[in-house]
């Protein structure tokens, strides 16, 4: 077998190669391509892929995220980039304390903190949201124990597996957390037994609201902790360290059938949602959330970054850029070359039927008749 060159670079390629290609198959080559021209075609590129958002749902464009949910609370507003909403899950989740005293705080014995960076950690894990963990140092990190039970030969090292975790800001801030982990054979007061469990890079908290972060890859340790790496200093409120979690699917509903319900402001568990597609995309759901409701989990349609300069790269799988670069070469056919327009025109349809062909997800669909 003839040796081949094992690498991948043309997995993400800069816009002006792209640029280029399509000039070239409208046979303009070279010096020829004026910078009007090439500026011309970065705003065609960032057409096209308007067009991609509202022609098919591009697989790569979905994400998850999290709501924070206030009692009694029925409207959010969600990010601008977000085009369409394809699930949304109210989630329940169970706060992991210690089985013993965690009012107490004693090492080795029972559920003990640390706020290395100052500030009273026990604070965070309580239920008093008006009191907190002021820091007054930079990188500090605020962790939990679940300690140890009847300590001497018959010691019980206190375990938990967390797979969901909410960190609440006394401010409004930005973070940059690591959580890490301590199994249960380990010391947490040993600074090299603690292992990366989850990294959250630099992040806003508004003040007093609740963000929520799955953890992708949980395990069962003896302790837990929050870590700021990003030279900031933490005020925290609260800490969640929760597993349990369950998901219940809510449904969607029209605009005409939301503004049927005659009251907007019944607290119970939510149950609908309607997506009022404003410049600021609305989400409302009814009923409002009761107090013990306090997360959304959704799925959605995100716009793809924008094309600022020919040394940018475009948000798109690889598969995709013979599509892009016919789909170019027709846009840039309509001002240059219209000649050339229908022929390239048919060519950005095949390759984008091609690309598209496979993005999509197969799954078996069990249909019972009643």
């Amino acid at each position: 077998m003839l040796p081949t060159s094992d690498s991948y670079n043309f997995q993400s390629v800069q816009v002006e190669i792209l640029i280029r290609e399509a000039f070239e198959r409208l046979g303009i080559t070279g010096e020829l391509v004026s910078a009007l021209q090439l500026q011309s075609a970065v705003r065609s590129i960032n057409l096209i892929l308007l067009e991609w958002m509202g022609k098919t749902t591009n697989l790569w464009t979905l994400r998850n995220d999290f709501i924070p949910l206030f009692s009694g609370q029925g409207q959010y507003i969600l990010p601008q980039r977000l085009l369409d909403i394809v699930q949304v899950n109210l989630r329940s989740s169970t706060r992991q304390l210690s089985p013993l005293n965690i009012g107490i705080a004693q090492s080795n014995t029972l559920a003990t903190y640390d706020g290395a960076g100052g500030g009273n950690a026990a604070n965070v894990y309580n239920a008093d949201i008006t009191t907190g963990c002021t820091q007054n140092a930079i990188n500090g990190n605020i962790s939990y124990d679940f300690g140890i039970s009847n300590p001497g030969p018959n010691q019980v090292i206190n375990t938990a597996t967390i797979t969901f975790i909410g960190i609440q800001s006394n401010v409004t801030r930005d973070y940059d957390l690591a959580i890490e982990q301590c199994q249960s054979g380990d010391d947490p007061a040993d600074e090299g037994s603690w292992i990366p469990l989850l990294d959250i890079a630099e992040f806003s908290y508004p003040a007093g609201v609740t963000q929520w972060f799955d953890i992708i890859a949980p395990v069962e340790a003896r302790a837990y902790r929050i870590r700021e790496i990003g030279g900031n200093i933490l005020d925290i409120r609260q800490i969640f360290n929760n597993n349990n979690v369950f998901d219940f699917n809510i449904s969607n509903v029209s605009r005409y059938e939301y503004n049927t319900y005659p009251n907007k402001n019944l607290q119970s568990r939510p149950s609908i949602y309607y997506l009022d597609r404003l410049l600021k995309p609305t989400l409302y759901i009814w009923p409002t959330p009761a107090p013990q409701y306090n997360c959304l989990s959704y799925s959605y349609k995100q716009m793809m970054d924008d094309v600022d300069s020919l040394t940018d790269t475009v948000q798109i799988p690889a598969k995709m850029y013979p599509a892009l670069i016919w789909g170019l070469t027709y846009q840039l056919a309509l001002k240059f070359s219209p000649q050339l327009a229908e022929m390239a025109e048919a060519k950005y349809e095949r390759a984008f039927d091609i690309a598209t062909k496979e993005d999509t997800e197969d799954t078996i669909i069990s249909i019972r008749g009643s």
